[in-house]
C-alpha cells in the first residue's frame, strides 16, 4: 500500500515545472457535489399537482 510520505517523497524529487500539472491532476481527482435533481410532478388532476413530492414525502 502506497503511503502519503511515499507519495510526498516522489513529489519532492520532481522538478518544479510539473507541480502545476500534479496539482491539477490532484484537483481533478476529487469528487464532485451532485446536484439534487428536481422531480417533475404529473398533471393528474389531483392532490399531489404543482407539489414538491420529496418534501411532502418526508413530512
Amino acid at each position: 500500500m502506497i503511503t502519503k510520505e511515499k507519495i510526498k517523497k516522489e513529489i519532492n524529487k520532481m522538478p518544479n515545472d510539473l507541480m502545476e500539472k500534479v496539482y491539477k491532476y490532484i484537483n481533478g481527482l476529487k469528487s464532485k457535489e451532485s446536484k439534487k435533481k428536481e422531480i417533475h410532478t404529473f398533471n393528474l388532476k389531483g392532490q399531489f399537482d404543482n407539489i414538491n413530492i420529496r418534501e411532502r414525502a418526508y413530512e
